[in-house]
């Protein structure tokens, strides 16, 4: 018999023998790559639980195991991240991502400056909203978020009135946050004079927060005040997820979130519904709010991402209080704002359409977007009907040129606002009091180089920004086209790696263009000499951590130098004048210290702690005749500290915080200030699953001890006809929710 006989006949046992094997031996392997939620970046050493023992990934994210049977279930449960349970239900290789707590600050990847790095790379002073996940559970305000980092501040008057100071840039602005510049990934937020207003932004669809403080990005604009930047998630773990929650002074607020992940292509919808009674007269709060973001991988190099966000809010007013009120009666509306049921009703929209792409030695990042804005405010004084129709171009690039690494870039918006003012409108004695548009224009320009030693980075960037206004007063037949000198602003920043410590330094110029009251004069016409606020940024820092990762730390050090002062002065009810009045000096401190007190591998105890003491003073200010150098800066606490500690206990988590905020100077004469306060808060949460449903259920309370305070101040408030002046927005007493949040 022939050996090629042989072979046919026993090539089906060959094959038994062979093929079947490998084939049922391979079935039974599985691949589990573990990434960074943030940017997909391999996370290394990470101990994976499973039924018949443990495994860990290797550098590149990847563990392999053996498995005999399915489903089973693997947990992750890293003191770092958020833990995971995931139901493994066949054999095909699986991504698993993780987020991060924020807690080991080393670990932490920030995506803001278009290319992923380590926060302990980083060469400029930044804070990362920590706990962001567990933040959801009570669906908490972004304001009362963002106000726990250091280095930042925030007057709160309500669901729909705040005001953002971050090292004491915007704290002269009266009622919105200007001269600090926000971003929704790529596409900006701020309008084409600096004004933005984050409190319509809900937590639920963000991944992470970032705050650079001070003009340290020339990739976003240089502004004085720095950036908040709002890195939305492309999708969540679970299809459905509802969440209602229950909160004091009949307060609702509720969701629905819809996410897939098929192929390339990824979805999220998010609609969020609140509707309050408020804790003061006059306070009723109803806002609804819609989130769309379709991200879709046309292949390893290009993407495209597509966001929608609308929020149609109508809310009452109850206006600030006089010191009397304030302390005896804080749950009164300004009798002028209640006797009217004043109030607004806006609608706002953003939409932007991303087209990205990545090569080994070349990407960008290429942002249309369009923005609308209408607003209807019935006041004591007037009726005030505000249009805005705001469109734009943003495009990023980053090419490798041996030694450095490239980065440049173009951000350009043109915003045509329209404003007018009535008596008595909707009624047949109606009257139009004035009527005023403005086109805004903005051309930014960047450029930054960034180069990589063995254990230091150096980074050189500039930033060339200009502004062009039309501007026509329809009532008086008075037109105006003014631009802002072409401002260049330049900084280098370094950092320097020692094992576990990162070093950095930066110096950095920035500026502030003025807001609509800041540009007209006394007569309500537009004065073309107001100038922008310019300044300089100095600052020292080191992140690190102890070999073990029981310690985290982020201590810096900054002056900053501002010159040509923006003041804006009520004159009347609705009559603002602008002035460039001085200098201002921002010397200050800012610390993030982490540190578990106690760790194991089912029951950690960790402590967070913010610390910012700030020595602001008016360098060189003369106004109208009155010499106020030397005093503190107005609006703007002496010092704040945040901490809190948090236990998780297998699917428990309890966590008490405390915040303290120093005095704060209310007028330029630094003749009154409001008290310093402390409130302690406590939440409880308690997660589980039945089958494939997640469940979470949390509970709190806030301001536990009844502490009286004022959560926002009016600088330098007037009183009219002989009443006092009114300068206070009380803070809430206690006050409780409870939340249930499902998701399958």
């Amino acid at each position: 018999m022939s050996i090629l006989t042989l072979l046919n006949k026993n090539i089906f046992t060959i094959f038994i023998l062979f093929f079947i094997p490998i084939s049922v031996f391979s079935q039974n392997m599985i691949s589990l790559t573990v990434i960074d939620k943030i940017d997909g970046s391999a996370l290394e050493n990470i101990k994976i639980n499973l039924s018949n023992g443990i495994a860990y990934t290797n550098e590149k994210g990847i563990v392999t195991v053996n498995l005999s049977k399915l489903p089973i279930t693997i947990s992750i449960n890293d003191f770092r991240y958020y833990p995971k349970e995931i139901e493994l239900d066949n054999f095909k290789n699986k991504k698993i991502e993780l987020t991060h707590k924020g807690f080991i600050l080393d670990d932490v990847i920030i995506n803001s400056n278009f290319f992923p790095k380590r926060f302990k790379d980083n060469n400029t002073s930044s804070s990362i909203i920590d706990e962001i996940e567990f933040r959801k559970n009570e669906g908490e305000f972004l304001i009362n978020t963002l106000n726990q980092a250091s280095g930042l501040y925030t007057h709160s008057a309500g669901y729909n009135t705040n005001r953002i100071t971050i090292r004491g840039m915007g704290s002269r602005s009266q009622y919105s946050t200007n001269k600090i510049k926000s971003y929704l990934n790529n596409i900006p937020l701020s309008n084409g004079v600096g004004e933005t207003a984050i409190e319509d932004f809900g937590i639920d669809i963000l991944d992470q927060i970032e705050i650079k403080k001070g003009p340290n990005s020339s990739i976003y604009g240089s502004g004085l005040g720095g950036n908040i930047i709002l890195n939305s998630s492309k999708s969540f773990d679970k299809t459905v997820k509802i969440k209602s929650i229950y909160k004091s002074f009949n307060t609702y607020q509720n969701s629905i979130s819809i996410s897939r992940k098929i192929n390339g292509l990824r979805f999220l919808f998010n609609f969020e519904k609140i509707k309050s009674d408020g804790y003061r007269d006059n306070n009723s709060y109803d806002n609804n709010r819609f989130f769309t973001s379709i991200n879709y991988e046309i292949n390893d190099y290009y993407s495209l991402e597509f966001i929608n966000f609308f929020n149609a809010a109508d809310a009452l007013i109850p206006s600030s209080l006089s010191l009397d009120n304030f302390q005896n009666n804080p749950s009164s509306a300004a009798f002028s704002w209640g006797n009217v049921q004043g109030g607004e009703d806006y609608k706002k929209s953003i939409t932007g359409l991303t087209f990205n792409s990545k090569k080994n030695k070349y990407s960008s990042s290429a942002t249309f977007f369009y923005k609308t804005f209408d607003n209807d405010e019935n006041r004591p004084f007037n009726y005030l009907i505000e249009n805005s129709k705001l469109f734009g171009f943003r495009h990023i690039g980053k090419l490798s040129i041996t030694p450095f690494d490239l980065s440049y870039g173009l951000e350009y918006s043109d915003e045509n606002y329209l404003f007018s003012t009535w008596n008595e409108y909707e009624t047949i004695n109606q009257s139009i009091i004035s009527k005023q548009t403005q086109d805004r224009k903005n051309y930014n320009f960047f450029l930054q180089l960034d180069k990589s030693f063995k254990n230091s980075f150096l980074t050189f960037g500039v930033g060339s920004n200009k502004i062009n206004y039309d501007w026509i007063d329809e009532t008086e037949s008075i037109s105006l086209s003014y631009s802002t000198k072409t401002i260049i602003s330049p900084r280098i920043s370094y950092n320097h790696n020692l094992n576990n410590i990162s070093i950095f330094g930066n110096i950095s110029h920035g500026f502030s263009s003025p807001n609509i009251n800041e540009t007209l004069d006394e007569n309500g016409i537009v004065n073309p000499d107001i100038k922008p606020e310019t300044g300089w940024n100095y600052e020292l820092g080191i992140i690190g951590s102890s070999s073990n990762n029981s310690l985290s730390y982020n201590l810096g050090i900054y002056y900053m130098d501002i010159r040509n002062l923006l003041v804006a002065q009520r004159t009347d009810f609705d009559t603002f004048t602008g002035v460039n009045a001085g200098k201002t000096s921002h010397p200050g401190l800012e610390a993030t210290i982490n540190f578990s007190l106690y760790r194991s591998e089912k029951f950690t105890v960790t402590s967070s702690n913010n610390f910012s003491k700030y020595w602001y003073v008016f360098k060189d200010f003369n106004n109208r005749g009155n010499d106020y150098s030397k005093n503190k800066l107005t609006g703007v606490p002496t010092h704040t500290a945040n901490s809190k500690i948090k236990i998780d206990f297998k699917n428990y988590i309890a966590q008490i915080s405390f915040q303290n905020v120093g005095k704060l100077p209310m007028n330029d004469s630094n003749e009154l200030f409001n008290d310093a306060y402390s409130l302690f808060n406590f939440k409880l949460s308690k997660l589980f699953s039945i089958n494939k449903l997640d469940i979470d259920i949390s509970t709190g309370v806030n301001n536990l001890f009844e502490k009286s305070y004022a959560s926002g101040i009016v600088i330098n408030a007037i009183g009219f006809g002989g009443k006092d002046p009114r300068y206070y927005y009380p803070g809430l007493p206690r006050n409780y929710y409870l939340s249930l949040s499902l998701g399958i």
